[in-house]
């Protein structure tokens, strides 16, 4: 590649299979022969999905492997990312992104694939016995991240990388790996930096929440009454563990409890018990609209005003009359578009601004809304929208992860938009703090500044107070029924 060195497929794990198929990651053995990275390697083990059109189902579980962008003049100690891909922790791999921008401005950039699905975030109580502390299981997933962080450590001088100049960054599901590291006490020390695109408030979910969704998963997949269940589980096939999966329904989600993860992340950033290193962190404008999309026009039909009513009252309760008033011009347009820009608000953009707050009172923050309305948005074949998707979910991806990851590019202005992008989150990591063509005030508590992304490159600083009021937070901070 012209002006990037690319290495492939270089593992950082043993294969999580036989005895490791549902336990910690173990570190990749030290290679007796030269290794080719010219390929990209397995994905972890996922069905098709229609977002990821070019790319097939896999049954693979020999996946823990990694990419090293490297810009092709060489270099010594320069600044290192590590990608966390995002997909609902169940779709997606290391080749999503494309970063040969942010390699070749001279950095180094590491993207990683983990463990998905049930293999990657199933806990049950005899998965909990073989963890190393006797209590956490479910979080094989982002056990493999802080593995890949330990690879980073030990060996990305080799490619030019400083190993004391790391930023994590993550999108949605990858987001909350970020969320993970941050808060995990095992991560101390692998990373200098991190960005939060999409992460909401880091949710995550107990581990005796995970294992009784667990259960509904080992009853699926046919192991509920065998007296080795685990020897069961470990004998089904990546396409069996695929379907049960699918049937059970079960919960797949950041999962906390044990050493790696202690307590919610949230938890451990109110109290400053968390790995404090600066931060960006921040939204999409119109995050979840393509979702009602994606889970009624593109499958079955619109929404339609009942749903939009039901949804309402059994959401917010006493507070759904309120509701009615606030999105009724939404409603009037399309129940969908009240829907997706209530959704937003809600489980995204509200409580984006909460996790921001929390970690400002700890650490330096830098709040940002992605607002391009000019953004790619992913094709959706013959189903059209019954509503403007806005500046949806993943919208930022192609800007900051690879202009190359949407089909026809990105425009001269979408350029100067996503270079100034990459250029405040490569400043994140350095000495002097995060620097560009324009200002971007960090967040505290006494000026709570967001910067709003805009097209071509047009920016503004806003109030983070003004900008919750006008997101309607108030409504969702408590929820009486």
């Amino acid at each position: 590649m012209s002006g990037l060195t690319l290495f492939q497929g270089i593992p950082y794990a043993a294969a999580p299979v036989g005895k490791l198929r549902w336990a910690a990651p173990e570190p990749a053995k030290a290679l007796d022969t030269p290794f080719q990275a010219n390929s990209a390697g397995n994905e972890c083990v996922q069905k098709a999905i229609y977002w990821r059109p070019d790319k097939a189902a896999s049954w693979t579980e020999d996946c823990l492997t990694l990419n090293v962008y490297a810009p092709a003049s060489g270099g010594a100690n320069l600044p290192v990312f590590v990608g966390f891909h995002g997909g609902g922790s169940v779709n997606g791999a290391k080749t999503d992104w494309d970063p040969r921008e942010l390699a070749e401005a001279g950095n180094i950039v590491v993207t990683i694939n983990y463990r998905l699905g049930a293999l990657g975030f199933l806990a049950l109580p005899e998965l909990n016995k073989e963890s190393k502390d006797g209590q956490s299981s479910g979080n094989f997933g982002d056990l493999d991240k802080l593995e890949a962080l330990r690879w980073v450590k030990k060996n990305i001088a080799a490619f030019g990388g400083n190993p004391e100049r790391v930023t994590i960054a993550g999108q949605s599901a990858g987001a909350r790996g970020v969320c993970f590291a941050v808060a995990s006490p095992e991560a101390k020390g692998l990373f200098q930096a991190a960005v939060i695109e999409s992460g909401r408030d880091c949710p995550s979910v107990s581990n005796a929440e995970a294992a009784k969704s667990g259960e509904k998963f080992v009853d699926a997949i046919g192991c509920k009454d065998d007296t080795d269940r685990l020897a069961c589980l470990r004998s089904k096939s990546p396409a069996e563990i695929l379907d049960a999966q699918t049937k059970s329904k079960m919960t797949i989600a950041t999962v906390f409890g044990g050493s790696a993860q202690p307590r919610q992340a949230m938890d451990a950033f109110r109290s400053g018990d968390f790995n404090r290193v600066p931060m960006i962190v921040g939204n999409t404008r119109d995050e979840t609209r393509v979702f009602i999309y994606e889970a009624n026009d593109l499958v079955d039909q619109p929404v339609d005003q009942a749903q939009w009513e039901n949804d309402v009252r059994s959401r917010l309760g006493a507070k759904a009359d309120a509701a009615f008033s606030i999105y009724a011009d939404d409603a009037k347009q399309a129940p969908g578009l009240a829907l997706g820009n209530l959704d937003a608000e809600q489980k995204y953009i509200c409580p984006t601004s909460l996790a921001i707050e929390t970690l400002s009172k700890w650490t330096m923050v830098h709040a940002y809304e992605f607002a391009d309305e000019t953004a790619p948005v992913r094709s959706y074949a013959n189903v059209p929208s019954s509503f403007d998707l806005g500046v949806p979910h993943s919208a930022e991806l192609p800007y900051v992860w690879g202009e190359d990851t949407v089909p026809n590019g990105l425009t001269v202005d979408q350029k100067k938009l996503a270079q100034m992008m990459r250029g405040f989150w490569i400043s994140l990591a350095s000495p002097e703090g995060v620097k560009g063509p324009v200002d971007w005030p960090a967040f505290s508590s006494d000026a709570p500044k967001r910067i709003v992304f805009q097209s071509a490159g047009i920016t503004k600083i806003i109030s983070d107070i003004d900008y919750r009021k006008a997101r309607h937070c108030d409504l969702f901070t408590s929820n009486p029924k």
